[in-house]
């Protein structure tokens, strides 16, 4: 049966991102003797998403047609589960390395933390296939270009509507196109500093994890241990366990972005108020993070926020240099939230038959609906019957469909039946 409100916003983080799963790969190689460094690191960035390359591009910058095609044989590696592609494709090394940088200088081990790159692609896609099971769940966005340089953006959608978006720089190394560097729009950050997190709180704290630890190493080592746990109970569906692991940690490490985006991933959305204000906990700690666009629409729709929701899409599309199914998704909520105009205005240039996802089909019916496109909504109808195998009932019991049932259009779809 067509629901009215259709497939509402969850952007959940746990199983759509890529986080937990490569926690343990870490330091299942390292040999644990380590100094710790004071140079200063920055964070990775991105700019804002450009699609036109730059008047000044280098001669040899990665072309749109070599990064549509190098996103083409990501999207296929990640779909058909080739964690041996996937590594080709992407430097683990080098985000390995990326995330030591001015952190740790002892050589031993650097060594046996790099022993984790290895593996780490095929714990990447172990990670993230088993929730795209459909043609379109792991799709390209586009090529995009940041400060001048080449970027691919794909959007990860599973089978319970979560949405999140990878980002992948690529550069060009003895005339292949790779990338060397993977960004998480649920995150916040470059995969790099996802990891840098993770073994920088041990590794800044003492001189050596087995050689001189101390008490304040050991308690260390024993959050980092109790946060992979709580990666592994979301990922296995065990959110009670996860929340409890969640509240026994120590009071500053509850206030870790990974910490908080863990509580986000183990509330459950149905109660409501725990969802919110973990949500509104982690934009008030992190309110310029980029991940913050994706969090706040999923607030926007709880709190009925037409003007919120509008804000966090043009912040995502800051960020994807635009995504038509993301469109079509805003455009449906703010439909049902009364904000028609603006909802007609946010779907006019999508191309919904060009989707392969029964979403985008539903979500233009939403907006077809609301505007009284009567044979939009015939088309949109059709198209989830004859393509997608979806059955219907009697539209006169749906909400929403009530002018829609007194249409010559309905005539048209009852004759059909």
């Amino acid at each position: 049966m067509l629901r009215r409100t259709l497939l509402a916003i969850v952007p959940r983080f746990g199983k759509a991102v890529v986080l937990g799963g490569l926690l343990v790969v870490m330091f299942s190689g390292c040999d644990r003797g380590s100094t710790a460094s004071q140079t200063p690191h920055q964070p990775l960035s991105l700019a804002r998403a450009e699609t036109s390359p730059p008047e000044d591009a280098p001669q040899d910058m990665v072309t749109p047609a070599e990064a549509e095609a190098f996103g083409s044989q990501w999207r296929d590696a990640i779909m058909t589960r080739d964690g041996v592609k996937v590594g080709q494709l992407l430097d683990f090394k080098k985000i390995f390395n990326r995330s030591l940088e001015g952190l740790v200088d002892n050589e031993r081990f650097r060594n046996g933390y790099l022993k984790g790159a290895g593996p780490a692609a095929t714990k990447f896609v172990q990670s993230v296939t088993p929730y795209l099971t459909r043609e379109g769940a792991y799709d390209l966005v586009g090529a995009v270009y940041r400060d001048g340089q080449s970027h691919v953006v794909f959007r990860l959608l599973d089978d319970n509507g979560r949405i999140n978006y990878h980002d992948l720089h690529l550069v060009r190394e003895a005339g292949i196109v790779k990338a060397d560097e993977l960004f998480i729009a649920a995150t916040g950050e470059a995969f790099s500093d996802t990891l840098r997190t993770v073994v920088g709180a041990a590794a800044q704290s003492q001189n050596s994890f087995v050689d001189r630890i101390s008490g304040q190493a050991k308690a260390e080592l024993k959050r980092l241990e109790l946060q992979t746990q709580i990666s592994q109970a979301i990922q296995s569906g065990n959110t009670e366990k996860a929340l409890q692991l969640l509240d026994a940690l120590p009071e500053d490490i509850k206030k870790f972005k990974t910490s908080m985006l863990y509580r986000i991933a183990a509330t459950p959305v149905e109660d409501e108020a725990a969802y919110l204000a973990a949500v509104e906990g982690y934009v008030a700690e992190f309110p310029e993070d980029a991940s913050v666009g994706l969090i706040s629409m999923d607030v926007a729709v709880m709190r009925e926020d037409p003007t919120m929701l509008i804000a966090a899409h043009d912040a995502m599309t800051q960020w994807t240099g635009g995504d038509p199914f993301l469109d079509l998704m805003i455009g449906a909520n703010l439909a049902n939230l009364g904000a028609v105009d603006q909802a007609r205005a946010m779907v006019a240039d999508a191309d919904v038959d060009a989707s392969p996802l029964l979403e985008a089909q539903d979500y233009a019916a939403t907006v077809a609906l609301a505007t009284n496109d009567h044979d939009e909504v015939l088309k949109r109808l059709r198209i989830m019957r004859d393509r997608f195998g979806l059955q219907f009932g009697d539209l006169h019991d749906n909400e929403g469909f009530e002018t829609f049932v007194q249409s010559p259009q309905f005539e048209q779809w009852k004759s059909e039946e």
